[in-house]
C-alpha cells in the first residue's frame, strides 16, 4: 500500500472513530466542559452539604416574637417596629436599630419542585425516570439532591441520560443557591424542620441564608448585616434564630397578624 493510500485509509479510520465518539459520547463531552466551565466561574459548584462546625447558642439577651405564622428568639432587642413590615401575607422584614434586618418568607410544601416543574415546562413522570421517586418525595429531597450534584459527577462515559440529568441539576445549583455559598454550604435541623445554611458570618459582612422544610411548610431566613454597625451577627446568633422556630396554631398565627399590620 502506497504512502498517500495509508494516509488516506487511516483518515478515514480517524473520521469514523470521530463519527462514533460524537454520536455515543458528543453530548457528554459538551457537558462535561460545561461542567468545568460553571466550575470556573462559579467554585462553589464544587461543594455538597456539610455539617456546620459551631453548634453554639446566643444566651444574649433577646426577646421571643411571632412572623407569617411562626414563632422564634432573637438574640437582640432592638427592633424597629416603625421599620419592620409584613409583605403580601408571607414575608416579614424584621427591621434593627443596629441597621440589621432579618428577613422570614414562608411558603407551602413542595412550592420549589411546583415552580421547577411549571417554568421550566418539565413533567414530573419524567423527572421521576430521571433521578427516582426518592428525590421528588419533597422539597427538600430534591434541594438535597441538586446540592450534592458536582461537576466530577458528569462524566463522558455515564449514559447520556444520566449526564444530562446531573447537567441540568448543575445548572440550577449555579442559578437557584442564595446567600454566600461560596463560603460554604452547611447542613440545619432542628426538631421541627431540616435545611441548609448557605455562607457563614464572615467580615466584611455579607447576606447569608438559611433555607427550612418541614412537611408543612417551607420558610427562607436572610440575615443582612449592617457593614460597620454596631451589631454582628455570628454563628450562635442565626442557630438561636434557627433552633427555636416552632409553626403556630392557625389561631394564634392570625391573631399575631393582625397585631403586626
Amino acid at each position: 500500500m502506497s504512502r498517500r493510500s495509508l494516509v488516506l485509509t487511516w483518515f478515514g479510520v480517524a473520521v469514523v472513530a470521530c463519527g462514533a465518539y460524537l454520536w455515543f459520547f458528543g453530548i457528554q463531552t459538551f457537558l462535561v466542559l460545561e461542567a468545568r466551565n460553571t466550575a470556573r466561574k462559579l467554585p462553589f459548584v464544587e461543594q455538597t452539604p456539610v455539617a456546620l462546625a459551631d453548634s453554639s447558642i446566643s444566651k444574649a439577651p433577646g426577646r421571643k416574637v411571632s412572623y407569617v405564622g411562626y414563632e422564634f428568639e432573637i438574640p437582640w432587642t432592638d427592633v424597629d417596629e416603625e421599620k419592620t413590615k409584613i409583605v403580601g401575607g408571607n414575608k416579614a422584614i424584621v427591621a434593627f436599630r443596629s441597621g440589621n434586618v432579618l428577613t422570614v418568607w414562608s411558603s407551602l410544601p413542595q412550592e420549589f419542585m411546583n415552580y421547577l416543574l411549571e417554568e421550566g415546562k418539565l413533567d414530573r413522570e419524567a423527572l421521576r425516570e430521571i433521578y427516582g421517586d426518592e428525590a421528588l418525595q419533597s422539597d427538600y429531597d430534591f434541594k438535597r439532591l441538586i446540592l450534592e450534584t458536582t461537576p466530577d459527577k458528569i462524566t463522558v462515559f455515564a449514559p447520556r441520560k444520566t449526564a444530562v440529568g446531573q447537567g441540568v441539576l448543575l445548572i440550577v445549583k449555579a442559578i437557584s443557591t442564595p446567600g454566600d455559598p461560596e463560603s460554604g454550604i452547611f447542613e440545619v435541623r432542628t426538631k421541627g424542620f431540616k435545611g441548609f445554611q448557605y455562607g457563614r458570618p464572615q467580615g466584611p459582612p455579607k447576606r447569608l441564608s438559611v433555607e427550612l422544610f418541614s412537611e408543612d411548610g417551607h420558610l427562607d431566613l436572610i440575615f443582612d448585616q449592617k457593614k460597620d454597625g454596631p451589631a454582628v451577627i455570628s454563628q450562635a446568633d442565626i442557630n438561636r434564630v434557627v433552633q427555636t422556630i416552632h409553626k403556630l396554631p392557625v389561631d394564634m398565627a392570625v391573631r399575631n397578624e393582625g397585631m403586626h399590620k
